[in-house]
Formats: structure tokens, C-alpha cells, sequence
């Protein structure tokens, strides 16, 4: 990630020079600048370039004008602007004509980096992407907007579909999944691809807040409003006015709030703690969720009338154990991303620990994955993995043969069996899972229903 090229353009040679000595403070040592933005092109030609730093206004030539061609010929850089009136309508010219990001000068370091960092991120999964979908001859379905979620599951394309219905109006939605699917990479997702995507997006993990500071959090409060609040203070619904407001494990608000959500929802207004008058609010909602929210509305624990209003729109992630076809996929993107954490060289899994966790239930999903992969390539000595240490979760072995000693052909008929029932009777698909033909899969079926 420190190493990665990033190239600053602006016509201020002193302000380059300034920023390329807070980036090498920051650890980005491969940090060029250009101070005649005509030039920039012939520069990116030459090198290849993980994220670029744009000033707006120059003299020479306009940094919107420099930006179409970038983004014309390297759509795959992430351009943030640089600009030193922060306008509306620049700022939506430069997202519009792709840029990723606008920042006001003098930045504020904190945003710059965190800003610069998930730029360079985009750039490498997208990189990865590109890398890992030639893994999968089946994978003809492209999805060029999701680049940040590695897949080739046909029930993560629905949810891409349902991503790309809701994303441009103004629904709320209720995104279900268990823990560890990415509910928030799909959130964000909706925010980025909607016509909010240059105003704020807010992430709030609800469970989170402080029990006796819940409304002050969410909605914010006057000054004098209770002991200790000193000064006005704008909530987390404020805050992501004209944006989009993710609240988090939105089963875990209490029940006395929950009517003041609904209140939200219905009217576009929120009342601070300490003022009677309402602020007319124009953000967006959208809400995540492990819990059950009918079964817990059943039981009095969630209001049903605002269950109902949440899932005006309504996602629900598959767990990874429905999506085997990704497990492979996934190992190796987070060996490579390992690699680059840890400066190893491991290539891959061994067979058997790679059928260990083709078997395994991952209660943890996805994140469970990326942990298991980190700890193995961390404690590696060895190109190629054949058994993971010192990582804390069940046993792994414990789930890929039942608690019975059984014979190896009833262990093979068993996993056929199971990637053949997860396809639904799919045999191209679970041939592909299973890295056999067709024909040998027939075969096998075959031989094992006979006893040869």
C-alpha cells in the first residue's frame, strides 16, 4: 500500500512540494509531482500510477479539462481534486466527469489520508479483480460498478441487481445478512452508485452509542439541553443531510427510539434534544441488520409498523458457506493482500487445508475468511500452506467428515453429494466447484451409486 505511485499535479510548485513531504511523512515514499499539468499526461503513459491528486484551478489549463482526459484514457486511476473554493458546482462537475473524490485546500490531513488510502485500495482490488476472474471460465456475468466485491456467485449478481434498482431513488433499505457478509461494502455501494454520491455518507454502528446519549448522538442537542452539554451539537442525522445516514445493527435501537426513527422516516424532520422546533432534513436511510427484525417484531422487541417502513427496500446477503464457489477466489485475494501486509511470498493453500475450508461452515463469513488467511500467511515459513496455527475458531477438521470413521470413497460420495445438492442439481456448476469435468463427475456419481 506505501508504495504505491501517486502523482500530484498542480500549478503551485510549493504547495507540491509541501504535499509530497507530508505523503513521505506519512510513509509514500513513490510520490512524483508535475507542476505543468500538460505534461501529466505524457507522465502517465510512461508510468503506471495508483492514485492522483488534481488541483481544480490552474492557469494553464482547467483541472476539469485535465481530468476527462485521465479519466478518457486511464479510468482505472482514482483522481481526487484538490480545490480552493469549495463550491457545489465544481465539486459535482468533478464527480460527474469521474473524478473520485474533492478535497478543499488547505486539506485536512485526517480526510487526505484516509482519502488517498481507500483510493489506492480501489485500485489494487480493481487490479485484483481483473487478476482473479480469469480463475473462473463461468464468470461471463460483468459487473464493472462492483469492482470492491470479488465474486462469481450467482446469488451476490442478484443482490448487484437489486443494488443497482434501488441505488438512484430514494428508498430506505434494510440490508439483512449475517455478521461479517458485507453489509456496509453493500451500503456504501447503494450511496456511490445514487445521486447523492458527492454529499456525505455517514456510517453509525447503533449498538455502539452510549445508552444515555442515544438521542443527543443521533439527533443532536442545544447547548444547556442536560448536564455536560456546553455547546450546540449536531447529530448523525444532521450530519448526513443531503446524504446518505447507514445505521448499523439497527436491531439494537431502543424501543423508545424507535418510534422517533419512524417519526424520521415518515416526516423528514428531527427534533434535538433541548429544542422544540423541528429541522426539516433531507437524508437518505438505509439500515443494516443480523437479527431476525420480524421474528423480534413478533415478539414486541422491534415496532412492526417500522419494520415495514425500513424495508420499503430490502436486501439479504448470502453466507459464505452459500457461496463455495468463492472461497478459492477469496483465499486468494487475501493471500496476495497478506503478502503485501507481512512482505511474504506464499502462492497458495495446500489441497487437503484447501477442502478443509471448501468444508467449512464459516460462522464468521468472509471476515472470519480474511482473518484465518492473515494469521496463516503471517506465521508462514512456507510458500504453499498446509496447516494454520495459533488462530482461534473451531477446529476446522471437525467439520469436513462427520464425528464417524469412514471410509475415503463414503467421504468423496458425501462431498459430491453436498456441492451437488448446493447447485441444485447445477452439474456444470458443481463440476466447475469440484475442478473435474463434466463427464468425471457423471462418472463418479455412477461408480459410487453402484458400490464399484
Amino acid at each position: 500500500m506505501k508504495n504505491s505511485a501517486i502523482l500530484l499535479i498542480d500549478d503551485e510548485i510549493s504547495f507540491l512540494r509541501s504535499l509530497r513531504r507530508l505523503l513521505w511523512d506519512e510513509g509514500y515514499t513513490n510520490v512524483e509531482i508535475e507542476s505543468d499539468p500538460g505534461l501529466s499526461l505524457s507522465m502517465l503513459k510512461k508510468k503506471q500510477f495508483d492514485c492522483i491528486l488534481l488541483d481544480i484551478s490552474m492557469p494553464q489549463m482547467s483541472g476539469l479539462v485535465l481530468l476527462e482526459q485521465i479519466t478518457q484514457h486511464f479510468p482505472e486511476i482514482p483522481v481526487i481534486m484538490l480545490t480552493a473554493n469549495d463550491t457545489v458546482d465544481s465539486a459535482l462537475k468533478a464527480i460527474k466527469l469521474g473524478a473520485y473524490e474533492y478535497i478543499v485546500k488547505p486539506p485536512d490531513l485526517e480526510r487526505l489520508f484516509l482519502t488517498i488510502k481507500r483510493g489506492i485500495e480501489k485500485r489494487l482490488i480493481q487490479k485484483e479483480r481483473d487478476s482473479l476472474r480469469n480463475l473462473s471460465s463461468s464468470d461471463t456475468t460483468v459487473y464493472d460498478e462492483f469492482t470492491e466485491i470479488i465474486t462469481k456467485s450467482q446469488l451476490m449478481y442478484k443482490v448487484f441487481d437489486l443494488v443497482n434498482i434501488f441505488a438512484p431513488t430514494n428508498e430506505t433499505v434494510l440490508i439483512m445478512g449475517e455478521t461479517g457478509t458485507g453489509k456496509d461494502l453493500i451500503a456504501r455501494k447503494i450511496h456511490d452508485l445514487s445521486p447523492r454520491k458527492s454529499k456525505p455518507f455517514i456510517a453509525v454502528n447503533v449498538a455502539s452509542l452510549s445508552s444515555t446519549l442515544f438521542e443527543s448522538e443521533l439527533f443532536g442537542h442545544d447547548k444547556g439541553a442536560f448536564t455536560g452539554a456546553s455547546s450546540d451539537k449536531a447529530g448523525f442525522f444532521e450530519a448526513a443531510n443531503e446524504g446518505t445516514l447507514f445505521l448499523d445493527e439497527i436491531g439494537e435501537l431502543p424501543k423508545e427510539l424507535q418510534g422517533k426513527l419512524l417519526r424520521v422516516l415518515q416526516y423528514n424532520e428531527i427534533y434535538k434534544v433541548g429544542n422544540s422546533n423541528p429541522i426539516k432534513l433531507n437524508t437518505r436511510i438505509l439500515a443494516a441488520t443480523n437479527r431476525n427484525l420480524l421474528e423480534a417484531a413478533n415478539k414486541k422487541e422491534f415496532r412492526l409498523d417500522l419494520y415495514y417502513r425500513l424495508t420499503r427496500g430490502f436486501l439479504s446477503l448470502p453466507p459464505l458457506r452459500k457461496r463455495i464457489e468463492d472461497i478459492q477466489l477469496l483465499t486468494k485475494y487475501f493471500i496476495q493482500k497478506a503478502n503485501d501486509t507481512y512482505s511474504k511470498k506464499v502462492t497458495s493453500l495446500s489441497e487437503r487445508l484447501t477442502n478443509t475450508l471448501l468444508n467449512y461452515d464459516f460462522p464468521g463469513n468472509i471476515r472470519e475468511l480474511e482473518n484465518i488467511i492473515f494469521n496463516a500467511v503471517a506465521t508462514s515459513s512456507q510458500s504453499i500452506i498446509s496447516e494454520i496455527a495459533n488462530v482461534e475458531f473451531p477446529p476446522l477438521n471437525q467439520k469436513t467428515l462427520t464425528d464417524e470413521i469412514i471410509s475415503l470413497e463414503e467421504a468423496e460420495k458425501n462431498h459430491i453429494q453436498k456441492v451437488v445438492n448446493f447447485c441444485e442439481g447445477n452439474k456444470v456448476k458443481a463440476a466447475d466447484i469440484l475442478k473435474i469435468s463434466e463427464r468425471t463427475l457423471q462418472r463418479k456419481q455412477q461408480h459410487l451409486r453402484n458400490g464399484k
